[in-house]
């Protein structure tokens, strides 16, 4: 199939540049093709090859040809109707990793010099020009989950350079998709621990457990649905159990020593792990596993010390999302010693599993030295930590496992496009700057993006301020600096710069009292219940409307996240006890309560942006937060 060049009007106008023959390369980690069928319909061309179905649409003879083929600007080729369309789709049962480039098939290469192209993948913009012989990448790191399809379109002129050397030639080529079988995450985990020079793993039952000190593992760092966390067991099937690295909240374990009975007898953490926690995950159905179990068995330990005795499974409960119970634990530190294990975070946090059920008691960790106590299921309020167990075949996209740059996996957030991506649409716990200040996504409410201040307040010499809550259980009824209320909304607020502030709205904060063995439903429910969310339930009328709050109890990141500060200072919640106390947690984990009007703590400030608020930059990690403006 030959057609002529020339520049002049007495030449031939049409040029067949780019063919697409009966061959489309795919390389499954080897250097052989591998073609499994095809089939060429009416207006398009489809070819199963390997992992991915590739489809040529309205193509019958699968070839772009340049029309009138003279030598032009980059500008007049970009707005040429003419383009190649083609569709590449994942009809594996796992993840498929790939690249996409144009590959000469004529006896002419130099033309590659001349002739230039763009492409465009998912409609989202065509990339700028390039020349086919600097550059012939479509698309290079494509990642496809299972049934998961991308759409590409291509553009190819003459440049404005050629001249009459290149005339009378033709130029073939073709689409080659070469495919990776991509590493699985938990590949890269057991890879990292057998590579360690350290013993950092215990191996039982089949199941690998991640067991060592924070100073020998720097490898099991995840960052999923704006958290960061730590893989701490691979089980054969391949599924991965993790451990957010923090903290989210403070609040107490239930009524019930039970983690979870049945929906009418069931702790209030296993309440907010699975509606309050789990709604902020993404994608989490084509992630975690949802109907993972979780041993929940009394540890039946005749010591608070003794949790190395593995648990019978006698307590088996179902859910999307846990705890650790006090054997998993007590693996993540069979190698070193509890305050030297890496999950001890200088915090208090609840296990899973009860201590004693005849004594109403459940397991923690302690803040000081790591060990694992009991401490009473109500009446103390706790850190929590979730749990969550990756489906198995769960691929990377980027990172090397480090604290600093923790692997990304497929199927998570898309990343942002700059000046155009609204911070409403991201994921809750993803860090934002503003006004030079870190802040983490709470949520969306009303199409607007709630925000929690990462550090205290301070005064100009950088030292926490101290403050009364306000001159009542009530926020908002501060009427001087003295107070945190008054002076968040004035004094700290006027101190904000005019860009920042622009970007500010009211927003409701709900001042339900939260007593009655401590549900933090309270706090935003008219009236509680194990079967209805707060996303669900008919909210409390008792609130402040406001351009400053502070975290409520229960709400994610409301919780003590500094370190290197006396264990006895806390910070206050919005959320009231009684008409005499307000809530407050400390730094080093667990929450009681103080006097509004004499007790003096510090303060983490709460505020709702704008819905037209934009990201313009940023990754949305603690390294690296989202930039924005209006």
């Amino acid at each position: 199939m030959k057609e002529y060049l020339k520049f002049n009007k007495e030449f031939k106008k049409f040029l067949p540049v780019f063919l697409i023959i009966l061959a489309v390369v795919l390389l499954l980690g080897t250097s052989y093709a591998l073609l499994r069928s095809s089939d060429q319909g009416e207006n398009t061309y489809v070819m199963n090859v390997g992992l991915l179905e590739v489809t040529f649409i309205d193509s019958e003879t699968n070839e772009l040809t340049i029309n009138n083929a003279v030598p032009m600007s980059d500008s007049e080729g970009m707005s040429q109707s003419d383009e190649l369309i083609f569709t590449v789709k994942n009809t594996g049962d796992f993840t498929a990793q790939y690249n996409v480039y144009i590959e000469e098939t004529s006896t002419n290469p130099e033309l590659k010099s001349v002739i230039r192209f763009i492409s465009n993948k998912n409609d989202t913009g065509y990339n700028s020009p390039k020349t086919l012989s600097e550059d012939y990448y479509i698309d290079t790191g494509g990642v496809l989950d299972v049934l998961e399809t991308a759409t590409y379109k291509v553009k190819l002129w003459l440049s404005e350079t050629a001249d009459s050397t290149y005339m009378n030639k033709t130029f073939t080529a073709r689409i080659v998709i070469e495919v990776f079988q991509v590493n699985t995450l938990s590949d890269k985990i057991l890879s990292s621990i057998n590579s360690s020079p350290d013993q950092v793993s215990v191996v039982e039952d089949g199941i690998t457990y991640i067991s060592g000190s924070a100073d020998n593992i720097d490898f099991n760092y995840v960052w999923y649905s704006g958290k960061l966390w730590r893989i701490t067991a691979i089980y054969p099937d391949g599924t991965m159990k993790m451990i957010t690295d923090d903290a989210i909240t403070t609040i107490a374990y239930g009524e019930d020593v039970n983690f979870y009975t049945d929906a009418s007898t069931s702790s209030y953490i296993y309440q907010w792990l699975n509606e309050d926690f789990l709604s902020t995950l993404y994608n989490y159905e084509n992630i975690i596993v949802t109907d993972a179990s979780w041993n929940a068995t009394n540890s039946n330990a005749s010591t608070v010390s003794d949790v190395s005795t593995k648990l019978p499974e006698t307590t088996m409960v179902t859910a999307p999302v846990g705890l650790l119970n006090s054997y998993e634990y007590y693996k993540s530190y069979q190698n070193t010693s509890s305050s030297n294990g890496y999950l001890n975070i200088g915090y208090c946090w609840w296990l899973l599993n009860p201590y004693s059920s005849s004594n109403s008691r459940v397991w923690y960790i302690n803040y000081s030295n790591g060990g694992a106590y009991s401490t009473s299921m109500s009446s103390t309020l706790h850190g929590t930590r979730p749990s969550i167990n990756l489906q198995s075949g769960i691929t990377i996209n980027g990172g090397t496992g480090t604290s600093d740059d923790p692997y990304t996996i497929s199927g998570d957030k898309e990343t942002i496009t700059a000046g155009v991506t609204l911070l409403n649409t991201r994921n809750s716990g993803e860090y934002v700057n503003f006004d030079g200040e870190l802040y983490r996504i709470v949520g969306i409410e009303n199409n607007t993006t709630k925000l929690n201040k990462m550090d205290y307040v301070r005064d100009n010499d950088n030292t926490v301020i101290e403050k009364n809550f306000s001159s009542s259980t009530t926020f908002g009824s501060g009427d001087s600096d003295t107070y945190w209320d008054y002076y968040l909304n004035n004094t700290w607020y006027n101190s904000i710069s005019e860009t920042y502030k622009n970007m500010l709205v009211e927003g409701t904060y709900y001042l339900g009292i939260v007593e009655d063995y401590y549900n933090y439903k309270s706090a935003i429910c008219e009236v509680t219940s194990s079967t209805v969310t707060t996303a669900n339930c008919t909210k409390t009328t008792n609130t402040w409307t406001g351009y400053v709050g502070l975290p409520r109890y229960g709400e994610m990141f409301a919780s003590q996240q500094g370190s290197g500060y006396s264990s006895s200072e806390f910070m206050w919640l919005i959320t009231p006890l009684s008409s005499s106390n307000v809530w407050r947690v400390s730094r080093n984990g667990f929450a009681n309560y103080s006097d509004p009007s004499i007790g003096m703590n510090d303060a983490r400030p709460s505020i709702n942006l704008s819905s037209a608020v934009k990201i313009t930059g940023g990754l949305g990690t603690k390294s690296s937060p989202f930039e924005i403006s209006l």
